[in-house]
Protein backbone atom coordinates (compact mmCIF):
# COMPACT_ATOMS: atom_id res chain seq x y z
CA UNK A 1 0.00 0.00 0.00
CA UNK A 2 1.95 2.85 0.92
CA UNK A 3 5.28 0.88 2.08
CA UNK A 4 7.02 -0.75 -1.21
CA UNK A 5 9.32 -3.77 -0.14
CA UNK A 6 11.00 -7.08 -1.78
CA UNK A 7 8.34 -9.79 -0.99
CA UNK A 8 5.70 -8.01 -1.77
CA UNK A 9 2.42 -10.35 -1.86
CA UNK A 10 0.45 -8.11 -3.99
CA UNK A 11 0.44 -9.38 -7.27
CA UNK A 12 0.80 -12.96 -6.03
CA UNK A 13 -2.77 -12.05 -3.87
CA UNK A 14 -4.93 -13.37 -6.82
CA UNK A 15 -2.99 -16.77 -6.68
CA UNK A 16 -3.21 -17.21 -3.23
CA UNK A 17 -7.20 -16.20 -2.13
CA UNK A 18 -8.25 -18.94 -3.55
CA UNK A 19 -6.31 -21.51 -1.34
CA UNK A 20 -7.65 -19.53 1.54
CA UNK A 21 -10.63 -20.86 3.75
CA UNK A 22 -13.74 -18.64 5.18
CA UNK A 23 -12.71 -16.62 8.04
CA UNK A 24 -13.79 -13.80 10.10
CA UNK A 25 -10.60 -13.74 11.87
CA UNK A 26 -7.24 -12.67 10.26
CA UNK A 27 -4.29 -13.28 11.73
CA UNK A 28 -0.65 -12.56 10.36
CA UNK A 29 2.64 -13.31 12.71
CA UNK A 30 4.83 -11.15 9.49
CA UNK A 31 2.95 -8.41 8.56
CA UNK A 32 5.81 -6.68 6.58
CA UNK A 33 4.39 -3.72 4.36
CA UNK A 34 0.52 -5.26 4.61
CA UNK A 35 0.32 -6.34 1.12
CA UNK A 36 -1.45 -9.31 2.14
CA UNK A 37 -3.50 -8.01 4.37
CA UNK A 38 -4.37 -4.90 2.37
CA UNK A 39 -5.41 -7.02 -0.92
CA UNK A 40 -7.92 -8.86 0.74
CA UNK A 41 -10.70 -9.37 -1.39
CA UNK A 42 -13.03 -8.63 1.85
CA UNK A 43 -11.85 -6.81 4.93
CA UNK A 44 -12.24 -9.42 8.03
CA UNK A 45 -14.63 -8.95 10.60
CA UNK A 46 -11.51 -8.72 13.49
CA UNK A 47 -7.74 -8.74 12.44
CA UNK A 48 -4.52 -9.19 14.60
CA UNK A 49 -1.18 -7.85 12.86
CA UNK A 50 2.41 -8.49 13.94
CA UNK A 51 5.96 -7.61 13.00
CA UNK A 52 9.69 -7.41 14.32
CA UNK A 53 10.63 -5.06 12.53
CA UNK A 54 10.50 -1.59 14.63
CA UNK A 55 10.43 0.40 11.65
CA UNK A 56 7.47 -1.25 9.99
CA UNK A 57 5.77 -1.10 13.68
CA UNK A 58 6.43 2.95 13.87
CA UNK A 59 5.20 3.76 10.71
CA UNK A 60 1.78 1.93 10.74
CA UNK A 61 1.12 3.14 14.49
CA UNK A 62 2.46 6.73 12.87
CA UNK A 63 -0.35 6.81 10.28
CA UNK A 64 -3.03 5.30 12.41
CA UNK A 65 -2.07 7.82 15.84
CA UNK A 66 -0.57 10.42 14.14
CA UNK A 67 -2.12 10.67 10.32
CA UNK A 68 -2.19 14.68 9.45
CA UNK A 69 0.95 15.12 11.15
CA UNK A 70 2.90 12.36 9.43
CA UNK A 71 0.91 13.73 5.91
CA UNK A 72 2.16 17.25 5.85
CA UNK A 73 5.78 16.25 6.95
CA UNK A 74 6.10 13.63 4.63
CA UNK A 75 4.59 16.34 1.97
CA UNK A 76 7.33 18.63 2.60
CA UNK A 77 10.25 15.97 2.52
CA UNK A 78 12.42 16.69 0.13
CA UNK A 79 13.71 13.72 -2.30
CA UNK A 80 17.42 14.49 -2.49
CA UNK A 81 20.93 12.97 -2.12
CA UNK A 82 22.06 15.09 0.42
CA UNK A 83 18.94 13.43 2.80
CA UNK A 84 19.66 10.46 1.50
CA UNK A 85 23.43 10.63 2.88
CA UNK A 86 22.28 12.00 5.72
CA UNK A 87 19.72 9.24 7.12
CA UNK A 88 22.07 6.66 5.90
CA UNK A 89 24.81 8.26 8.24
CA UNK A 90 21.94 9.40 11.30
CA UNK A 91 18.94 7.24 12.42
CA UNK A 92 15.66 9.00 14.09
CA UNK A 93 14.36 8.79 17.81
CA UNK A 94 11.13 10.94 16.80
CA UNK A 95 8.25 8.84 15.66
CA UNK A 96 7.30 10.96 12.85
CA UNK A 97 10.88 11.24 11.40
CA UNK A 98 11.69 7.80 12.00
CA UNK A 99 8.36 6.89 9.93
CA UNK A 100 9.77 9.35 7.06
CA UNK A 101 13.46 8.03 7.00
CA UNK A 102 11.81 4.28 6.74
CA UNK A 103 9.50 5.73 3.66
CA UNK A 104 12.19 7.41 2.16
CA UNK A 105 14.69 4.64 1.59
CA UNK A 106 12.37 1.77 1.49
CA UNK A 107 10.84 3.80 -1.71
CA UNK A 108 12.65 6.21 -3.20
CA UNK A 109 15.83 3.94 -2.91
CA UNK A 110 16.91 1.19 -5.37
CA UNK A 111 15.48 -1.54 -4.32
CA UNK A 112 14.89 -0.51 -1.46
CA UNK A 113 18.44 -0.64 -0.05
CA UNK A 114 19.28 3.09 0.82
CA UNK A 115 22.45 3.23 -1.52
CA UNK A 116 20.94 5.13 -4.09
CA UNK A 117 18.00 6.75 -5.08
CA UNK A 118 15.87 5.34 -8.14
CA UNK A 119 16.62 6.23 -11.33
CA UNK A 120 14.46 9.61 -11.62
CA UNK A 121 14.06 10.42 -8.32
CA UNK A 122 16.59 13.15 -7.83
CA UNK A 123 16.43 16.74 -6.67
CA UNK A 124 16.44 17.91 -10.38
CA UNK A 125 13.43 15.49 -11.56
CA UNK A 126 10.27 17.14 -9.65
CA UNK A 127 9.64 13.71 -7.72
CA UNK A 128 6.21 14.59 -7.48
CA UNK A 129 4.67 11.68 -8.93
CA UNK A 130 6.11 9.38 -6.70
CA UNK A 131 5.34 11.24 -3.56
CA UNK A 132 1.81 11.83 -4.62
CA UNK A 133 1.51 8.16 -4.84
CA UNK A 134 2.33 7.58 -1.12
CA UNK A 135 0.15 10.11 0.23
CA UNK A 136 -3.02 9.32 -1.69
CA UNK A 137 -2.32 5.45 -0.25
CA UNK A 138 -2.34 7.03 3.63
CA UNK A 139 -5.66 7.78 3.68
CA UNK A 140 -6.86 4.47 2.39
CA UNK A 141 -4.37 2.62 4.86
CA UNK A 142 -5.86 4.29 7.44
CA UNK A 143 -9.22 3.46 6.68
CA UNK A 144 -7.89 -0.46 6.56
CA UNK A 145 -6.08 -1.01 8.97
CA UNK A 146 -8.92 1.31 11.52
CA UNK A 147 -9.75 -1.22 14.46
CA UNK A 148 -6.58 -3.98 13.60
CA UNK A 149 -4.14 -5.01 16.39
CA UNK A 150 -1.03 -4.49 15.59
CA UNK A 151 2.17 -6.17 17.62
CA UNK A 152 5.51 -5.65 17.61
CA UNK A 153 6.48 -8.95 18.86
CA UNK A 154 9.01 -12.13 17.86
CA UNK A 155 6.47 -14.49 16.28
CA UNK A 156 7.51 -17.09 18.64
CA UNK A 157 5.67 -14.83 21.73
CA UNK A 158 3.15 -13.67 18.91
CA UNK A 159 1.76 -17.22 18.18
CA UNK A 160 2.06 -18.26 21.40
CA UNK A 161 0.46 -15.54 23.61
CA UNK A 162 -2.78 -15.99 21.17
CA UNK A 163 -6.00 -17.15 23.41
CA UNK A 164 -9.04 -17.92 22.09
CA UNK A 165 -11.87 -17.85 25.42
CA UNK A 166 -14.38 -20.93 25.12
CA UNK A 167 -17.97 -19.60 25.43
CA UNK A 168 -19.86 -21.17 22.83
CA UNK A 169 -18.16 -18.91 19.95
CA UNK A 170 -15.88 -21.24 18.57
CA UNK A 171 -13.68 -18.17 17.56
CA UNK A 172 -10.60 -20.60 16.72
CA UNK A 173 -12.56 -22.30 14.20
CA UNK A 174 -13.39 -19.22 12.52
CA UNK A 175 -9.54 -17.54 12.48
CA UNK A 176 -7.12 -18.11 9.76
CA UNK A 177 -3.11 -17.68 9.97
CA UNK A 178 -1.44 -16.46 7.50
CA UNK A 179 2.58 -16.56 7.74
CA UNK A 180 4.62 -14.88 4.96
CA UNK A 181 8.27 -15.35 6.73
CA UNK A 182 11.40 -14.63 5.48
CA UNK A 183 12.33 -17.74 3.20
CA UNK A 184 14.83 -19.73 4.61
CA UNK A 185 18.36 -18.51 4.13
CA UNK A 186 17.42 -14.65 3.07
CA UNK A 187 18.36 -12.00 5.79
CA UNK A 188 15.58 -10.88 8.40
CA UNK A 189 15.91 -8.05 11.11
CA UNK A 190 19.68 -8.29 10.27
CA UNK A 191 20.11 -11.90 10.39
CA UNK A 192 19.54 -15.04 8.62
CA UNK A 193 16.52 -17.11 8.40
CA UNK A 194 17.32 -19.84 8.98
CA UNK A 195 16.48 -24.14 9.59
CA UNK A 196 15.95 -23.74 13.72
CA UNK A 197 13.38 -20.56 12.96
CA UNK A 198 11.48 -22.50 9.98
CA UNK A 199 11.18 -25.50 12.84
CA UNK A 200 10.23 -23.04 15.35
CA UNK A 201 7.23 -21.32 12.88
CA UNK A 202 6.07 -25.04 12.50
CA UNK A 203 5.33 -25.60 15.50
CA UNK A 204 4.30 -22.47 16.49
CA UNK A 205 1.47 -22.13 13.95
CA UNK A 206 0.66 -25.89 14.07
CA UNK A 207 0.10 -25.38 17.95
CA UNK A 208 -2.36 -22.83 17.69
CA UNK A 209 -5.02 -25.63 16.31
CA UNK A 210 -6.28 -22.98 14.00
CA UNK A 211 -6.38 -23.46 10.22
CA UNK A 212 -2.95 -21.88 8.70
CA UNK A 213 -1.00 -21.32 5.46
CA UNK A 214 2.36 -20.41 5.09
CA UNK A 215 4.19 -19.31 1.90
CA UNK A 216 7.76 -20.46 0.98
CA UNK A 217 9.26 -21.60 -2.11
CA UNK A 218 10.14 -25.42 -2.65
CA UNK A 219 13.44 -25.67 -0.39
CA UNK A 220 13.99 -29.38 0.06
CA UNK A 221 13.91 -28.68 3.79
CA UNK A 222 10.58 -27.22 3.87
CA UNK A 223 9.36 -29.55 1.36
CA UNK A 224 10.40 -32.08 3.99
CA UNK A 225 9.57 -30.64 6.73
CA UNK A 226 5.84 -30.07 5.42
CA UNK A 227 5.52 -34.05 4.64
CA UNK A 228 6.26 -35.09 7.93
CA UNK A 229 3.94 -33.04 9.86
CA UNK A 230 1.76 -34.07 7.06
CA UNK A 231 0.85 -30.75 5.75
CA UNK A 232 -0.21 -29.79 2.41
CA UNK A 233 1.52 -28.50 -0.53
CA UNK A 234 -0.12 -26.04 -2.89
CA UNK A 235 1.80 -24.92 -6.13
CA UNK A 236 1.16 -21.08 -6.25
CA UNK A 237 4.10 -20.89 -9.65
CA UNK A 238 7.61 -19.68 -10.15
CA UNK A 239 8.79 -16.09 -9.38
CA UNK A 240 11.90 -14.66 -9.99
CA UNK A 241 13.92 -13.62 -7.13
CA UNK A 242 17.30 -11.20 -7.18
CA UNK A 243 19.10 -14.49 -8.06
CA UNK A 244 17.17 -16.87 -9.77
CA UNK A 245 13.61 -18.65 -10.42
CA UNK A 246 11.87 -20.54 -7.76
CA UNK A 247 8.52 -21.84 -7.44
CA UNK A 248 6.54 -20.55 -4.87
CA UNK A 249 4.32 -22.39 -2.66
CA UNK A 250 2.20 -22.50 -0.10
CA UNK A 251 1.89 -24.68 2.91
CA UNK A 252 -1.73 -25.50 4.84
CA UNK A 253 -2.85 -27.65 7.20
CA UNK A 254 -6.19 -28.08 5.36
CA UNK A 255 -6.87 -28.89 1.73
CA UNK A 256 -8.59 -27.13 -0.81
CA UNK A 257 -7.19 -28.36 -4.02
CA UNK A 258 -4.55 -31.07 -5.88
CA UNK A 259 -1.40 -30.57 -4.37
CA UNK A 260 2.41 -31.04 -4.82
CA UNK A 261 1.90 -34.19 -2.92
CA UNK A 262 -0.77 -36.02 -4.92
CA UNK A 263 1.54 -37.17 -7.50
CA UNK A 264 4.30 -38.40 -5.45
Amino acid sequence: MILRRLGSKKKLMPKLTPHFPQFEIWIEPFFGSGSAFFYLPNKPKYAIVNDLDSDVFNLFQVVMNQKEEFEKAFYMMPIHSDLLKYWNENKETDPIKKALRFIFLSNFTYLGAGNELKHGVSAGNKPIGNKLFVLEKIKKTFDLLFGVDIKNWDFRKFLTKLGFINDGRNDQAKTFIYADPPYLYTTSYENIWVEKDSIDLFNCLQETGCKWAMSEFDNSFILEQAKQRNLIVNIIGERQNLKNRRTEILITNYKNQPTLFDNI
